[in-house]
């Protein structure tokens, strides 16, 4: 399941255009407002990563002008899009386990370029949260099936 979700972001940060990511830079302070709101006790590091993203994103995107958009860039703004949609694995308004799926989400991509993100003059955002969050998490409060079904469906319809 791993592999499905993982191969799910690479496939989603891929379909990210220019404009995607321009109205992504935009919508910045909404998405900072909305993870100031991340219940502290569940999803302590959340906001934090959240965070780190979206600097990420914008100090990269700024220096860019081509429309060829870094991989790393890509999948850190697909985590960010992916924490704004309303629609996603496990509805945020679930109480204490709406956000598992986000938080597992940013975890990945943050886990898969762990390196690149050390690098980045906002790396003091990341820390290690003292329990992350995997695709077992996940699919104990949602089953493989949906899984499997929600990345394909989000996948083809949101490319539509």
């Amino acid at each position: 399941m791993t592999m499905e979700l993982t191969k799910y972001i690479e496939c989603e940060a891929r379909a990210l255009t220019r404009a995607d990511l321009d109205r992504l830079v935009v919508d910045l302070p909404a998405l900072r407002d909305l993870s100031a709101k991340i219940p502290l006790g569940s999803y302590a590091y959340l906001a934090d990563q959240i965070e780190f993203l979206c600097r990420f994103v914008e100090e990269n995107l700024v220096r860019q002008n081509s429309d060829i958009i870094d991989d790393v860039v890509a999948e850190a703004a697909f985590a960010l899009s992916y924490f704004q949609r309303h629609a996603d694995l496990i509805p945020d308004t679930i109480p204490h386990i709406g956000t598992l799926d986000d938080a597992m989400i940013a975890g990945m991509v943050l886990r898969r370029h762990e390196q690149t993100f050390r690098r980045s003059s906002h790396a003091y955002l990341l820390r290690k949260p003292d329990r992350e969050f995997d695709v077992d998490d996940l699919l104990s409060v949602i089953g493989p099936l949906r899984v499997t079904s929600f990345c394909a469906v989000s996948g083809s319809s949101e490319r539509a």
